[in-house]
């Protein structure tokens, strides 16, 4: 990409400047004025603020911030989460920039057929193994940047021995208020110590529209009280004086649909659970109704419940592994499903055979991610954004090349398109 050969020249170009403060001094002295002193161009900092469940149609609410954000920079129709659309899968491609066939966090409790493990969430947000791929803050951190992570997913283990300069365990409780002081807090320090890389996560949107629906007065609400604090955050930064050199993006996982209670489908006579692992059945609400299943097992058991469950509804799509479509990109190596139920937006699946069932909430996510009631939102507003524009439809994939190019960093290899970046940035990110 030209930004990362502009990186490339800049550091070549400093080169020979140290090189010639070793030339010799010149045969007699010369008068001369003391040169100006040169003011250094301001650093440039990522603030990246991650709203999970926000939908793009949100942003028409009661959300002033965020439309003073996108008025000064870009907002999306839509960004198209990865498969399944659900949060752990889609943070961590935001972060690393790849999908899950590459960055193993295939699910919100993803299953290792190799190992025979299922991620914990107790302890599996410290384990190295489950996370794979490089976000972001590592590869800031790599070239000297230091980064500063509240909560994002993947924050919390080391990869390849390098974490960020701050990070903070996962704390849901911890009031909003407490967070956006802290995070404005990494900036109240002398400039060399200040992130130039930041993130900040919030889950407010989704955990009411999960309850409550996703066009209940309850999540307009929740969109103008989530907005109240992004609002704090670019108050924050103007204040400091660091507006003109940041970089602010709000980004969402997913979208949310809304789920009928009669639209639950049983479909536990058809998987042997004795003979097959599915990863949506296992944990305190197994039995409970999923938008879709991850299935791993092999022989008879599993062509049963191939058979099974593509002749149970018409609401059903079954797909064997190396057989799905391919914008799901779900095929790990170790823990890409054997087989993958998706239902139709609005429909769950469920099994009587296992415990843990709570009557169907109203809101769900986790469909087919090119479905639209599963897209994400994008605006950003910066240096290398354009003024008052509007994106076409994009991967997620590919915000992890624009934080990049607004840091002037060199990017590690991901699945993001050089040519999607160079568009929703206006040119300012040129592809090679």
């Amino acid at each position: 990409m030209n930004w990362q050969r502009a990186t490339l020249a800049a550091a070549l170009g400093l080169l020979a400047l140290v090189g010639c403060t070793h030339r010799a001094p010149p045969a007699a002295p010369i008068e001369a004025a003391a040169p100006a002193a040169v003011e250094a161009a301001p650093a440039q900092r990522v603030l990246l603020i991650g709203l999970d469940g926000f939908r793009p149609e949100m942003l028409g609410w009661d959300a002033p911030n965020l439309a003073a954000l996108a008025a000064r920079g870009v907002k999306a129709e839509a960004m198209i989460p990865v498969m399944p659309s659900v949060t752990f899968v889609n943070f961590y491609s935001l972060a690393t920039g790849l999908y899950p066939e590459n960055h193993g966090m295939v699910a919100n409790n993803p299953y290792d057929a190799e190992a025979k493990e299922f991620f914990q969430p107790t302890t599996g947000p410290q384990e190295e193994r489950w996370w794979q791929g490089e976000p972001i803050w590592v590869t800031a951190e790599k070239q000297g940047l230091k980064t500063a992570i509240m909560f994002w997913l993947g924050s919390e283990v080391p990869h390849q021995g390098i974490r960020p300069s701050i990070w903070t365990p996962y704390q849901h409780e911890k009031p909003y208020q407490e967070r956006i002081d802290e995070v404005l807090a990494w900036y109240d320090v002398p400039d060399a110590d200040r992130p130039r890389f930041a993130a900040v996560y919030f889950d407010r949107v989704d955990t009411v529209t999960h309850y409550t629906g996703p066009n209940s007065g309850e999540a307009k609400a929740a969109v103008t009280e989530v907005d109240a604090f992004v609002g704090q955050l670019i108050a924050g930064l103007e204040a400091r004086g660091l507006t003109g050199s940041s970089t602010i993006m709000v980004v969402s996982d997913h979208g949310m649909a809304y789920t009928p209670p009669e639209q639950v489908l049983d479909v536990g006579e058809y998987i042997d659970l004795d003979q097959l692992v599915v990863t949506q059945f296992v944990g305190p609400y197994g039995g409970s109704g999923h938008p879709s299943l991850q299935i791993y097992g092999q022989g008879p058991a599993l062509e049963a419940a191939y058979n099974g469950l593509s002749a149970a509804s018409e609401k059903i799509r079954v797909y064997r592994r190396g057989e799905m479509p391919a914008h799901y990109h779900l095929d790990h190596p170790t823990r890409g499903p054997d087989l993958f139920a998706v239902a139709d937006p609005g429909w769950l699946l469920r099994s009587t055979n296992v415990g843990g069932w709570r009557a169907p909430i109203p809101g769900n996510h986790g469909y087919d991610n090119l479905d639209p009631s599963m897209a994400a939102t994008f605006v950003a507003a910066g240096p290398i954004f354009p003024q008052g524009e509007t994106a076409a439809p994009f991967e997620n994939v590919n915000v992890y090349g624009m934080i990049a190019c607004a840091l002037g960093i060199m990017p590690a290899k991901t699945d993001g398109d050089p040519s999607v970046v160079e568009q929703v940035t206006g040119g300012r990110c040129a592809a090679d």
